[in-house]
């Protein structure tokens, strides 16, 4: 198996309610797939995408891991150290939205750790809602499971995203290797009855100021209608579909680590 490249990801982000009463939406989007020890090189490489910089596109250090001075790299060393897997040996690839022209709102992004033959290792998701909180789900990938196109992995939910959801539920992630398509779906589960899922569908594009530039004018507002779309449909739930109120429970932590 080969490691990747960066590139982009187009597709469409479906999320589907299923009690107390249907409820789904669906947009388009796009990501970043990058090479987090390749960050430096975005601006060298790409006018219009910097990192710690403004610009049209951007990644920020404060918009993911610690969120604070220290490095993206930093807080992925810290995790891969607490689950045995030395980062002298993987190569780590970010999937995002970027910054657009400075603001970004990333419900999941989904960091990748290759070994140096190209097998995922471990996938850390990282996951905030509007409280400006965040949280990982932390998965170590067993060898049995290397040379699979798909990694299934469940967990008991950590982490409040939506005042209509309490935490007495499951997860259940599936995912694949990002090359050609990439698909992603996380199942919530309460005694397991499937109540939500969320669907991301996408297929590959060429990291190229081309296609940057198309994304700009083809997704302008992304990252604010991301936010918007998140008010606006939590709206609708509280008006129209009966959806119950949960109030927001101290986080007690920040990580998760999956162990199946």
């Amino acid at each position: 198996m080969k490691i990747p490249k960066n590139c982009l990801y187009q597709g469409t982000l479906m999320h589907s309610r299923l009690v107390p009463k249907n409820h789904s939406f669906k947009y388009n989007i796009f990501y970043t797939f990058i090479d987090i020890d390749k960050l430096d090189e975005l601006k060298k490489k790409y006018t219009f995408f910097s990192y710690n910089n403004f610009n049209i596109f951007s990644i920020n250090d404060k918009d993911h891991g610690y969120r604070d001075k220290r490095k993206i790299d930093e807080w992925v060393n810290d995790i891969l150290k607490k689950i045995g897997i030395k980062r002298m040996n993987t190569k780590i690839f970010l999937l995002s939205m970027p910054r657009i022209l400075g603001y970004v709102f990333n419900p999941l992004s989904i960091f990748f750790c290759y070994d140096l033959n190209g097998n995922i290792k471990a996938l850390i998701y990282e996951v905030k809602n509007t409280f400006n909180e965040q949280h990982a789900y932390v998965f170590k990938v067993n060898d049995n499971s290397l040379k699979k196109k798909y990694f299934k992995h469940s967990c008991k939910k950590s982490f409040h995203v939506s005042p209509f959801w309490d935490l007495n539920a499951n997860y259940n992630f599936t995912i694949n290797r990002p090359y050609d398509k990439f698909y992603s779906s996380i199942v919530m589960k309460k005694k397991e009855k499937k109540i939500f899922q969320a669907v991301l569908n996408c297929h590959y594009k060429e990291l190229s100021i081309k296609n940057l530039l198309f994304f700009l004018i083809k997704y302008p507002f992304l990252t604010v209608k991301v936010v918007l779309v998140i008010y606006f449909e939590a709206l609708k739930i509280f008006l129209f579909k009966k959806g119950k109120y949960f109030k927001k429970p101290v986080l007690k932590s920040n990580f998760t680590f999956i162990k199946k």
